[in-house]
């Protein structure tokens, strides 16, 4: 799971605080894709310890990452406030309880990795216990973690696709198919 944006009140009407959760249906598939991002790095002769991360990564680096995708065997459910009401702040315990919701309906049981983010863990983790969702939460830096180096990359074109980004609807298209939900809350 990664996050796009801050909380805080808007400053523009296209500021958003986003969060993706990149979903497996077991240990092996997670096993699988990690796998395939470490085979992308070495096929791109990148170093071993080499981050994917959308915002830093070159175009070349990139394009390869986004083409990988429709490969992976993954589901998505993306939570997005859009902070378009200047009065209402959007805050890591708003979003953690719309993703709590969803989590509840999607899946039953679930393991979360997060980008290390002690806010929005504490949030999550409570929210998740508020609804008594059988889950566990931990947290882990992306440099060191393929799935959230995957996770980072879906929800910055989620961002990009919920900003209107002219190359964005092309981008995203492979995630489509994966989604189980994929919400925008003003």
């Amino acid at each position: 799971m990664d996050e796009s944006g801050s909380p805080g009140v808007a400053k523009t009407q296209e500021e958003f605080l986003a969060v993706s959760l990149v979903v497996f249906d077991s240990r092996e598939a997670a096993d699988n894709c990690s796998a395939s991002i470490e085979r992308l790095r070495k096929k791109l002769r990148l170093a071993d310890n080499y981050e994917f991360h959308h915002s830093r990564n070159s175009n070349r680096v990139r394009e390869a990452f986004i083409k990988l995708i429709p490969d992976l065997n993954f589901k998505i459910i993306t939570v997005a406030l859009r902070k378009n009401d200047f009065k209402r702040t959007a805050s890591y315990s708003r979003i953690a309880g719309y993703l709590a919701t969803e989590i509840s309906s999607n899946c039953p049981a679930i393991h979360i990795l997060l980008d290390a983010n002690p806010i929005l863990y504490k949030e999550l983790k409570a929210k998740l216990k508020a609804c008594d969702i059988n889950a566990s939460v931990k947290m882990a830096r992306s440099h060191s973690d393929n799935l959230i180096q995957l996770a980072d990359y879906v929800v910055a074109l989620s961002t990009r696709k919920l900003k209107g980004h002219s190359k964005a609807v092309n981008l995203y298209r492979p995630l489509i198919k994966k989604q189980l939900y994929f919400g925008e809350i003003s």
